[in-house]
């Protein structure tokens, strides 16, 4: 089994960052509420995944079927060719994202993964301890034949439940690299 993040590991960007411009972009009478969110998020007048949530609320009925093909195809012009290549090496994947699920389902899809974990709507966001939680719930088994790839600290709860496992780590921050060391984290670094 592989489980592989999408931001910054299966693509080589931050997928909500380009949706919000896609939207923004496409849909010109969003653009003053894209914009002041933004500039709420900015100045911390609201958190991260509060200013995700009302994006992907006012999206939601918006951004029609073809939009949300153009998208995926977008960010599958942007995949890592070798953790796509570890991906498909599998029979059973799973896409584990903290992005919102309104674009991470069809990108899955897209990409050849159809177990998906992702940001859904009016709920915490899907990282960290809850990201473990929906991953095993899905049917994820940690054993010396799984495989995590990420980029990030914030699937520590992964790369942990993964120690008889093989954990990649793509192109990670010197911040991230030092907690993933200083945790005792096992893993091979991938580009």
């Amino acid at each position: 089994m592989v489980i592989v993040d999408l931001d910054g590991t299966l693509v080589g960007c931050n997928s909500f960052t380009e949706f919000v411009k896609f939207a923004f972009r496409r849909h010109p009478g969003l653009r003053f509420f894209l914009i002041l969110t933004i500039m709420r998020r900015k100045l911390r007048l609201v958190s991260h995944h509060e200013a995700k949530e009302r994006i992907v609320s006012r999206t939601r009925g918006l951004v029609t079927e073809k939009e949300l093909d153009d998208f995926t195809v977008f960010l599958y012009s942007r995949i890592n060719r070798k953790v796509l290549d570890i991906v498909k090496s599998d029979s059973r994947a799973i896409l584990a994202s903290a992005a919102p699920e309104l674009y991470a389902r069809p990108f899955g899809r897209k990409a050849g993964i159809s177990v998906i974990s992702a940001s859904r709507p009016h709920e915490a966001e899907n990282r960290g301890e809850r990201k473990l939680a929906d991953v095993v719930r899905q049917g994820a088994v940690f054993d010396r034949n799984t495989v995590v790839i990420t980029d990030h600290h914030d699937d520590l709860p992964l790369l942990k439940a993964n120690k008889e496992g093989l954990n990649y780590i793509v192109k990670p921050s010197r911040k991230s690299l030092g907690i993933l060391l200083r945790e005792g984290i096992r893993f091979t670094l991938l580009d």
